[in-house]
């Protein structure tokens, strides 16, 4: 009896899989025509059957999120979207579309940023998502990982010209749209610090504010009176004291400035993370310039350079440091190099679009590059220029300023 009740079951079992696989194949084709038809309600109440029939399947979850973008549920969507299974073909398409709708209409980009992360465990070497971090951190402001993400794309062959751009100029690069994409995440996180910090730095970019270093204006009644932008940045840093790029911002100004006070205050203000950070070693070698202490300056530039090559600012102090030091030859080598970082970043800043940097423009990168020591990134660039079969000579382009949109 056991042997016959065994095999009873086991055939009751064949019997409820055949019929529900035969139920998914009915959900699939109905599913598929109301698609067709635009009907997004019985799509959506198909596609939720199917997913029943066959839960953890990639295809009846994309026809529920197209379902759900359909009737304007764009939230329900994204959610849909990230639960397709790793595995599947259909997942990174998902992916990719679920990233699109948190870094717009759903503006929130932190969980857009871990989505394309998502996508490069799956496939590291996807452009679009690498391209899509990129653009976060640089919009964010986020310059460390913007210049780390930068180079993580460069080693797995799937850069385009801007990730060159990037790399390069991760110091002082702000978009010309940073305003304008972090106003519209602050619109979901009015308090964000990323999004805040970002959008008023933009703001003093896009004004032309940027290179303005002088003290306070004085008013007719002989009060001194704190440009408006400069007053919206430092209500910011009273919020939030140890955020960096408001911290480099001010420390910018006071070493233009001479105020050796204002500088050693902001750089005991700032956080651990400083370390990691290329200006707040340029700032330190700058303080024992001033203290006339040339071996730490020295030192402190060079940590610098070796945090971020391309530092053109601490490139031109420290060839002044080694020049007071006697060391002449090695001090216009850094003068030299500081002359090219800053002609460069010039001649980006002019270019009409980021995505299509000439192929000039792409030599004059690599040979600073080599001129930097990174020739790693030198070597891929002339690959590249190879592969197009273009010269590294410059070339020109109207002036604008970069954006990504």
């Amino acid at each position: 009896m056991g042997v016959v009740a065994a095999a009873a079951a086991a055939l009751i079992v064949r019997g409820v899989v055949s019929w529900n696989e035969a139920r998914a194949e009915r959900l699939a084709t109905a599913c598929r025509e109301a698609h067709r038809a635009e009907d997004y309600a019985a799509e959506e109440k198909l596609a939720g059957e199917w997913v029943g029939a066959l839960p953890g399947a990639a295809e009846p979850l994309f026809f529920l999120a197209q379902a759900q973008l359909g009737l304007g549920k764009q939230r329900e969507a994204a959610d849909t979207l990230g639960r397709l299974p790793d595995g599947d073909p259909l997942t990174l398409t998902a992916l990719g579309d679920r990233a699109d709708l948190l870094f717009g209409d759903l503006q929130d980009p932190r969980e857009a940023a871990r989505t394309c992360e998502r996508i490069l465990r799956i496939d590291p070497a996807n452009g679009e998502a690498h391209r899509r971090l990129c653009f976060f951190y640089a919009a964010t402001l986020q310059r460390e990982k913007l210049a780390a993400q930068a180079r993580r794309t460069i080693d797995l062959g799937c850069e385009t010209p801007e990730t060159y751009v990037y790399v390069v100029g991760s110091d002082w690069l702000t978009l010309s749209n940073t305003l304008s994409v972090n106003s519209h995440w602050l619109k979901a996180s009015p308090e964000d610090e990323l999004f805040l910090v970002a959008a008023a730095r933009g703001f003093v970019s896009n004004s032309g504010l940027e290179e303005e270093v002088a003290g306070p204006e004085e008013s007719e009644g002989g009060q001194q009176k704190v440009p408006e932008h400069d007053r919206r940045l430092r209500e910011l840093l009273d919020r939030f004291p140890g955020n960096l790029e408001l911290l480099a911002y001010f420390l910018q100004k006071a070493t233009t400035r001479g105020d050796i006070d204002e500088v050693t205050t902001l750089l005991g203000q700032a956080p651990p993370e400083a370390e990691a950070d290329n200006r707040f070693w340029r700032f330190k070698g700058w303080v024992h310039g001033q203290s006339d202490q040339p071996a730490e300056a020295e030192a402190a530039y060079r940590r610098a350079l070796e945090i971020d090559p391309y530092d053109f600012a601490t490139q031109h102090q420290l060839g002044g440091a080694l020049r007071k030091g006697g060391k002449l030859d090695e001090a216009a080598d850094f003068a030299r190099l500081a002359a090219e970082g800053r002609s460069l970043r010039k001649t980006i800043l002019e270019q009409p679009d980021v995505r299509t940097i000439p192929p000039g423009v792409l030599g004059e990168m690599g040979r600073y590059a080599e001129g930097c020591g990174d020739r790693d990134v030198a070597g891929r660039i002339s690959a590249r220029l190879r592969q197009i079969g273009a010269p590294p000579s410059a070339g020109g382009a109207a002036r604008s300023k970069v954006q990504i949109p």
